[in-house]
């Protein structure tokens, strides 16, 4: 009878397990080396190759291409993406120890203060279009509820005042306001700061994690009306690194 006896004594139930479990090993491995395309390969806090790389292989190149015409990213490609420029020095021979800032912190973008080099590029909708802009250049938006901040003092955690509130910048596809813009005194030029690390007062916009006298200190963008992932980086990098770097009477 046709069918009984093809396989004879073969275990078709045992082939089927077996193919199972090694398309789950080939699975691990794909997901696994997929996922070294960032950050690898190890170093340890010298800068040097880290002895343990773990037990698979970085994956060979793979080109994406960028929307908007934006290009073409090859990754991994050997290269770990990280800051060579940290101002940092050990304090103890051995590893495991923390290093300590051999600079100003709050500036150099260590610790708290540390930032990412993202790309230096304003993050886009899914027009091409910059996300980020202020509300002053858009029609559509404006403030129809609480307190309008544009035109208030800025308090730093020091309980002085270090400017004053000029526009507010918004994510427009998220309807989110993402920055404060505010001019510094003495014609210190404008700063941003992000909206969850500044309270909107009655009277006054407070910033708890900066005192008046290290506003300046925050980084100029270079656009009147976009910002860059980098610059974004740097600027919320002052105000997290303020409350170690640069206490005030409110922290």
């Amino acid at each position: 009878m046709v069918g009984v006896n093809f396989f004879g004594n073969f275990d078709l139930a045992s082939l089927a397990i077996w193919l199972f479990w090694g398309f789950f090993a080939l699975l691990i491995y794909y997901l696994q080396t997929e996922n070294m395309r960032e950050g690898y390969p190890l170093v340890d806090e010298n800068g040097k190759p880290a002895p343990n790389q773990g037990p698979f292989p970085l994956p060979s190149d793979k080109t994406f291409i960028l929307p908007h015409g934006k290009g073409e990213l090859t990754v991994p490609s050997g290269a770990r993406g990280d800051r060579d420029d940290l101002a940092l020095a050990r304090t103890a021979v051995s590893e495991g120890f923390p290093h300590a800032p051999t600079g100003d912190a709050l500036v150099d973008g260590v610790g708290p203060a540390s930032w990412s080099p993202r790309k230096d590029e304003p993050e886009v909708d899914a027009h091409g279009h910059a996300k980020i802009r202020p509300m002053s250049k858009l029609d559509s938006f404006h403030i129809s509820a609480g307190y309008n901040p544009v035109g208030m003092p800025v308090v730093g955690s020091d309980d002085m005042i270090g400017g004053t509130v000029t526009d507010l910048w918004i994510d427009v596809p998220e309807h989110l306001i993402r920055y404060v813009e505010y001019e510094l005194k003495d014609g210190g030029g404008k700063r941003l700061v992000p909206m969850t690390m500044a309270t909107v007062k009655p009277r006054y916009l407070w910033i708890r994690s900066l005192p008046s006298t290290h506003m300046h200190k925050v980084p100029v963008i270079r656009s009147a009306d976009q910002i860059t992932k980098l610059e974004e980086e740097k600027v919320c990098a002052v105000y997290t690194g303020g409350r170690m770097y640069a206490p005030g009477k409110s922290n």
